[in-house]
């Protein structure tokens, strides 16, 4: 009988250690297969210029970057913008067809000058950024509240 009871519980832990074991490697080839999409505003040194598709040139203090920090790369990233109170912002150098982003790979970096359209974001500090991305996981979608820096010197 302790022969018995011996076996079982080491069957148990035997069962127990496996499954642990399985989780693990489970977990951390889903680590391995995911990218990490996020997005931060860079103040930049000196003012960009940026000419506009319509021909106008304009300045940008900032560049909203996105960055993908994760081991596995992005695809078809797309990006929404919005201000606080929820309205939608327009960056004036987005082209119609730029979004979505074929690929970012591992660290990869891609910067849009914050140029929106419109005066109406003008001076505002506060925005969200909702990115959508697909990665070896499947389809993933991040939410960030956003605050730009101070922009007097």
């Amino acid at each position: 009988m302790n022969a018995w009871l011996g076996t079982v519980i080491a069957l148990a832990a035997l069962a127990l250690s496996a499954t642990t074991a399985y989780q693990q490697y489970r977990s951390r080839r889903r680590e391995n297969r995911a990218a990490e999409v996020t997005a931060y505003f860079h103040r930049t040194e000196r003012f960009a210029r940026v000419k506009l598709p319509d021909g106008t040139v304009r300045e940008a203090g900032y560049h909203l970057v996105l960055w993908n920090r994760g081991p596995a790369p992005a695809t078809a990233v797309r990006v929404e913008l919005a201000a606080a109170d929820g309205s939608p912002v327009e960056l004036a150098d987005l082209g119609a067809d730029e979004f979505p982003l074929a690929r970012i790979d591992r660290d990869g970096r891609y910067p849009l000058p914050w140029l929106p359209v419109g005066d109406e974001h003008r001076g505002a500090r506060r925005f969200a950024v909702r990115l959508r991305w697909q990665d070896d996981n499947g389809p993933q979608e991040r939410l960030l509240p956003l605050r730009k820096g101070q922009t007097n010197r």
